[in-house]
């Protein structure tokens, strides 16, 4: 809801196509005709947006910046493994056993491999026994200790840094990594926290996962956003 609110404000335009799930060829390219309202599943406003690129998502942070006075922009990578650890040392926040997620989070189920038609690609990986198949509203899952809701499953977040070989490089102070760094270019970003149809080492909060082009739209891809205070 707060997108869309954002998508009306500034008549931001659909995107060509969004990457959704095609049975058939068990194949994950992108596809004219959808978007963040027509991801190939049901959602209303209580729903994270999805099929979110990076330029749409820090374009709605400027917006929402501008509307407000104050000042939103997306988290870097270490700022955001910081909120999802919640002040735990564990591989997830709920612990270091990934089956445990399946009662606090949103992750691979049952329910979204029978959605997507059992794919090749998913058939062999972790699933929770649940029928959720795709995204739930916000703050359907218990939040994590620092009081965050779906800091794991759900959906992707994009985090502001831009890619680069190594963790080595990242700021002591928790910046993100921006193309004034040396050696770093910045045509793409990183996605956090996995989501419903992700194998659980995706949703740990360490994982980085392959850089994305910063104007991809998937169906499983969203974001959040950070306020830095005076």
């Amino acid at each position: 809801g707060q997108y869309r609110a954002f998508v009306e404000a500034t008549k931001r335009p659909d995107p060509a196509g969004c990457g959704v799930h095609e049975p058939k060829g068990d194949s994950w390219g992108p596809q004219p005709g959808y978007s963040w309202h027509k991801p190939g599943f049901d959602q209303d406003d209580s729903h994270p947006a999805v099929c979110i690129s990076y330029d749409d998502a820090t374009a709605y942070a400027a917006w929402l910046s501008k509307k407000s006075s104050k000042a939103y922009r997306l988290p870097s990578d270490a700022e955001w493994e910081y909120a999802a650890r919640g002040g735990t040392t564990t591989a997830w926040y709920w612990g270091s056993a990934p089956e445990k997620g399946c009662a606090v989070a949103n992750l691979l189920s049952a329910g979204t491999l029978t959605a997507l038609g059992w794919p090749k690609s998913l058939a062999d990986r972790l699933a929770c026994p649940s029928t959720r198949s795709f995204t739930v509203p916000v703050a359907s899952t218990p939040a994590n200790p620092f009081g965050l809701y779906d800091m794991a499953g759900n959906a992707f977040e994009w985090s502001a840094d831009c890619n680069s070989k190594d963790n080595g490089d990242g700021h002591a102070d928790g910046s993100p990594r921006t193309a004034k760094d040396a050696g770093v270019a910045c045509d793409r970003h990183y996605l956090k926290g996995g989501a419903f149809h992700t194998p659980f080492w995706l949703t740990r909060p360490a994982v980085r996962g392959a850089p994305i082009p910063a104007d991809l739209h998937m169906f499983a891809v969203g974001f959040r956003v950070a306020r830095s205070l005076d």
